[in-house]
């Protein structure tokens, strides 16, 4: 095999690898070596079983991925002076050899899977990826323009946000819809949570992200357990009742936002999705509460249908988070190009709108 092109694709791949595996080192030389063994293995196997290697072949970058996925597997709980001498170990290499080119062969020939409406390629996910991707990438500069625990954390919940998005639209493109629809359900529960933190502000943000230190009454300090049962007493929670609890444990934290009535009666997702002002959605949650749950009528929804509600859902919750998103940039000294975003919004918008168009 050609050097210059191993090494090609070596700098193309590796740094990505890396950076992707936080840090985790990958020996050059290893890989190089490992990639021209596991192809020369594949093109055996395909041949071995009547397929032309020239027609089936699989990109070269791809294997190295699997590769340096096996490796990381296989040694990433060990020293990196015991994944060195793994690396010298010929008994280490020959095994990885047959596990990758194996399982390259499997995956890449013999594949199973549901069937797809929309895949990687459809420009409704390219242009949904490419937004979320500039706005994740913009965020990168903006959590570090950060100086306050609360802004932090409000980036947290909107980087969350986005790459739930990008999960929801890899089911679509894998068709899954249903799936899909699964997360967006909790995709918009987080919304929810970011609207509310966003119109109310720092002492409320602090108070949801500060939260959890009611998760475990059996290790809270003297000063949190006085705290706690302040709190559980004032919303009226009967300790016993585990149900209440974890309404407590899961909306307290709205207790803090000016002039909602400590109840317990509203400590539950119906009375934070209005407190959000997105009531509206309440039905569209529903449908996604039914897909949560198997049943004979989820089987019997319309594939299509059910694609085009988890991508036009997705496209107005993005829309909505996008609007608070550049707005809490802006406030922590991040600048996003709006003209671009809205362009970008707009495009995906109407390639969604062509897609989904109604046939006569």
């Amino acid at each position: 095999m050609d050097e210059r092109f191993v090494n090609e694709i070596l700098d193309y791949t590796l740094p990505k690898l890396r950076a992707e595996y936080g840090g985790f080192t990958f020996p050059r030389s290893f890989v190089s070596e490992m990639f021209v063994n596991v192809s020369g293995r594949y093109r055996a196997r395909l041949t071995a079983q009547g397929i032309n290697p020239v027609l089936y072949g699989v990109p070269a970058p791809d294997i190295i991925k699997y590769i340096c996925g096996y490796h990381y597997a296989y040694t990433a709980t060990l020293t990196e002076q015991q994944r060195i001498e793994k690396t010298r170990d010929e008994a280490y290499r020959s095994q990885l050899v047959t596990d990758v080119a194996e399982s390259v062969f499997i995956l890449e020939n013999i594949k199973t899977s549901a069937k797809r409406i929309i895949n990687e390629y459809n420009p409704v996910y390219c242009r949904f990826n490419i937004l979320l991707d500039y706005l994740l990438t913009v965020g990168l500069r903006g959590n570090a323009a950060c100086r306050e625990r609360t802004s932090k954390a409000v980036y947290k919940l909107f980087e969350t946000a986005f790459l739930k998005l990008k999960g929801i639209m890899m089911l679509t493109a894998r068709g899954l819809e249903k799936e899909a629809i699964v997360v967006w359900r909790s995709l918009h529960e987080l919304e929810c949570v970011i609207s509310v933190l966003c119109k109310y502000g720092r002492d409320v943000i602090e108070e949801f992200e500060t939260f959890d230190r009611f998760s475990d009454p059996e290790r809270m300090d003297e000063k949190t357990r006085a705290d706690y049962d302040e709190k559980t007493k004032a919303f009226g929670i009967n300790l016993k009742n585990a149900n209440e609890v974890d309404h407590f444990e899961n909306y307290g934290w709205v207790g803090a936002v000016p002039g909602v009535q400590r109840t317990k009666w509203n400590l539950n997702f119906r009375f934070l999705e209005d407190l959000a002002g997105l009531g509206d959605k309440y039905k569209e949650y529903q449908v996604a509460c039914d897909a949560s749950h198997m049943n004979a009528k989820i089987l019997k929804w319309d594939k299509r249908k059910v694609l085009e509600f988890a991508v036009k859902r997705c496209f107005n919750s993005n829309l909505l988070l996008v609007t608070k998103y550049t707005a809490f940039l802006n406030e922590n000294g991040a600048s996003v190009d709006h003209k671009f975003v809205g362009r970008m919004i707009n495009d995906l918008k109407n390639i969604i709108d062509i897609f989904f168009e109604e046939k006569h």
